[in-house]
C-alpha cells in the first residue's frame, strides 16, 4: 500500500507505473518536507512533481509541492487587505494566455508594484504547471479574498482536477475519508504557498480517499488561488 511518498527531485517519468511499494524507500528531504503524518494516497515531494503522480497514479489522491515559501508570501503579508486582488476567469492553456490571464487577475487589486509583480509571476508559475499536468485544454481560475471558512465540512469535488495555493494564510486541511466530516480533526494541514492538486470525482481514477476543507479557526482574510481543468 503507498504511504507518504516523499521524494527529492525524483522526475515522474522515470518512476515505475503503477508504484510499487520499493517506492517509498526514496529518502526524504529532511528540509523542506518534516514528519508527516500518515495518510494514504497523498503524494508530497520537494519539487513541482506531485501533481503529475497525482492524475497519473490510482493510489494516489492528492499531490502537494512541499516548497518553501515563495518571496510573494512575504510581501502579501504587509499589504492592506483592501488591496488583495478578487477576481475569475476562464482560459485557455497555452502559456500566454496562462500568463495574461495572471496579470489580469492580480490587475484586479491595487497591489504595490513589485507584489503585484512576484505575484504575477508566481501564479503563472503555477499555474502553466497545473495545465501541463492535467493536460487540460482550460482552466477556471480564481484568485479571491476568502473571509472565514468557506467550506467547514471535509469533502472531495466534483471537477475533474483542482489546484490550491493560499498566497496569505494557512493553507487545505486533510483528512483520511474515514474521518468525521463534520468535526474532523485534520491530518495534514498545508502551509502558505505550498500547492496541493486534488483529483475530483470526475476524474477517470476517481477522487481517491482523501477528504478537504478550508482552514478552521482563521481570523483574517486569506488570498486563495483555485483552478480546475477542464471545468463543465
Amino acid at each position: 500500500m503507498l504511504r507518504y511518498y516523499i521524494a527529492d527531485m525524483i522526475d515522474a517519468a522515470a518512476l515505475p507505473h503503477p508504484l510499487s511499494p520499493k517506492v517509498t524507500l526514496l529518502r526524504p528531504h529532511a528540509e523542506s518536507a518534516p514528519a508527516l503524518p500518515y495518510l494514504p494516497g497523498v503524494v508530497v515531494t520537494s519539487c513541482d512533481r506531485a501533481p503529475g503522480l497525482a492524475l497519473a497514479v490510482r493510489d494516489t489522491a492528492i499531490g502537494i509541492w512541499w516548497r518553501d515559501p515563495p518571496s510573494v508570501v512575504a510581501l502579501l503579508d504587509q499589504a492592506a487587505d483592501a488591496a488583495l486582488p478578487d477576481g475569475r476567469l476562464t482560459v485557455g492553456t497555452d502559456p500566454a494566455t496562462i500568463a495574461a490571464a495572471a496579470e489580469e487577475l492580480v490587475g484586479t487589486g491595487s497591489l504595490a508594484p513589485p507584489t503585484a509583480q512576484a505575484l504575477i509571476a508566481d501564479v503563472t508559475q503555477v499555474l502553466t504547471r497545473f495545465a501541463a499536468v492535467s493536460r487540460a485544454h482550460h482552466l477556471a481560475i480564481r484568485l479571491e479574498v476568502v473571509s472565514g471558512p468557506a467550506c467547514r465540512r471535509f469533502h472531495q469535488d466534483h471537477v475533474r482536477a483542482r489546484l490550491l495555493c493560499s498566497y496569505r494564510g494557512p493553507g487545505t486541511e486533510l483528512a483520511p475519508d474515514t474521518v468525521d466530516r463534520d468535526a474532523g480533526p485534520a491530518a495534514l494541514c498545508l502551509g502558505t504557498g505550498q500547492v496541493a492538486v486534488l483529483r475530483g470525482h470526475r476524474h477517470p481514477l476517481g477522487a481517491g480517499r482523501v477528504l478537504h476543507r478550508s482552514p478552521q479557526g482563521v481570523s483574517t482574510p486569506r488570498l486563495l488561488l483555485a483552478a480546475d481543468a477542464d471545468p463543465d
